[in-house]
Formats: structure tokens, C-alpha cells, sequence
């Protein structure tokens, strides 16, 4: 089975998510089963369930749960 994105990356971890087709970077700031909520740099909010629109931040390690 799949880990889910509160498993993949823990609040804190620095990622990156794709808006608009391009990668802006972003903090987990919140877990909400089985999704993310990532504040970009602009101070907006952003839901993410699929896995294919996020990823850690170039230089970063997914720090889990």
C-alpha cells in the first residue's frame, strides 16, 4: 500500500508544489488525513492530496512522521 502525503512529510519539511505548472516552494504546515496543507512563500494556503504535485525541496530530505 501507497504511504499517504502526513506520512511522506512531516510538518515543518520544506517541499515544493506544482500551481499553474510551475514549483513554487512551500512548509507542511498542517496534517489533515490524508492530505497536506503547504503556506507558500506568498502567505496562501494550499490543500494537496495527490502526491504527484509535491515533492521535498531541492537540497532537503523528507523528514516523515
Amino acid at each position: 500500500m501507497a504511504e499517504r502525503l502526513v506520512e511522506m512529510y512531516a510538518v515543518g519539511t520544506a517541499v515544493e508544489i506544482l500551481l499553474n505548472e510551475r514549483w513554487q516552494a512551500g512548509i507542511v504546515v498542517r496534517h489533515e488525513p490524508p492530505a497536506v496543507w503547504v503556506e507558500t512563500g506568498d502567505g496562501r494556503s494550499w490543500f494537496v492530496t495527490n502526491r504527484q504535485r509535491i515533492k521535498v525541496a531541492s537540497g532537503q530530505v523528507a523528514s516523515g512522521k
